[in-house]
């Protein structure tokens, strides 16, 4: 059978890339993948509405069989009219890691889409529990180990409170003596709060601090699989998710939402009411223990539902 040919359109965010290379590993699994890379450079605003104008209001270009694929993937908007177009002429599929913008959503053959989006339904929306993602279970994870991984500032959905934050973490430390934690930070983390968690980790032998910054692609990933526990700030939400994918027991260190309800809270909600998270008040006060769930796959689903609707010969 011939190889799947494949190309990939980033926009060059680590985030979104993992989400289609997880469902590009897991077509792996099922078949040959022939993958070819498209990085598209950020625009400006004029420039992003006047393509989009040029998109819509174009008429379809002929496809031409020249270097022909099967399947384009890209996952963040700025990926959107460049794989529409690339569709336009050569007839492969568009496959989406997210909700697109109305005027351009029906132009795609799959999208991808976390429930919490609360989308209409249609042909070409498949719903996920969370992003897809490349982390993996892992059989190696140390029960006295344990990661907290730190967010930070979004002025759209939440209030950042370092004091708060840092005294949770301390807190926790406090309360799991047995146990020897890594902590890291995120782009979005203050300065202020790195800070706070450098000092955190002076003079504790079982406590140590990597920024962000020291860490480099694959470092995350690597953790969840020496960590048996895994706590997050509730902004990070991908975070969450590929922390479920490798098996992790996950713990949320809760924010303050600007807006209650709001998709991350949805999700976390959905989470803790399917017992799959714990808030550390939950923990503290003994009021919900994690229950064992196989680890979530949501690339491996994305990957066979795009070979069940148009390469089902694939499949076992």
């Amino acid at each position: 059978m011939q190889p799947l040919r494949v190309t990939l359109f980033s926009d060059g965010r680590p985030g979104h890339e993992k989400q289609s290379l997880g469902i590009l590993e897991a077509l792996q699994n099922y078949c040959t993948v022939d993958l070819d890379r498209q990085t598209i450079a950020p625009g400006s605003l004029l420039g992003d509405i006047s393509d989009h104008l040029g998109y819509i209001f174009k008429s379809g270009r002929r496809p031409n069989s020249e270097g022909r694929k099967d399947l384009l993937i890209g996952t963040g908007s700025r990926t959107h009219l460049p794989m529409l177009s690339s569709k336009r002429i050569s007839s492969a599929r568009a496959v989406t890691c997210m909700t697109p913008m109305v005027l351009l959503r029906k132009d795609f053959d799959l999208c991808f889409v976390p429930f919490h989006d609360q989308i209409r339904d249609a042909k070409n929306i498949f719903r996920t529990i969370g992003p897809p993602n490349i982390a993996m279970p892992s059989s190696s994870s140390d029960p006295s180990r344990g990661l907290i991984l730190v967010g930070g500032e979004d002025e759209r959905s939440h209030h950042w409170d370092s004091k708060r934050i840092v005294a949770e973490i301390a807190q926790l430390m406090q309360d799991t003596m047995a146990v020897h934690w890594t902590i890291s930070s995120s782009p979005r983390t203050p300065e202020a709060t790195e800070e706070m968690l450098k000092k955190l980790a002076i003079g504790q032998e079982r406590v140590r601090f990597i920024p962000f910054s020291e860490t480099g692609p694959g470092w995350v990933e690597e953790q969840y699989r020496k960590n048996a526990q895994v706590w997050i700030t509730g902004d990070s939400i991908s975070m969450v998710y590929e922390a479920l994918s490798a098996g992790c027991r996950v713990g949320i260190l809760e924010v303050s939402w600007k807006r209650r309800d709001n998709k991350f809270s949805r999700s976390l909600d959905y989470l803790i009411a399917e017992q799959r998270i714990v808030t550390l008040s939950q923990y503290r006060e003994g009021s919900a223990q994690w229950c064992e769930h196989a680890p979530l796959n949501e690339a491996d689903r994305c990957a066979r539902e795009i070979l069940r609707r148009w390469w089902p010969k694939n499949l076992p």
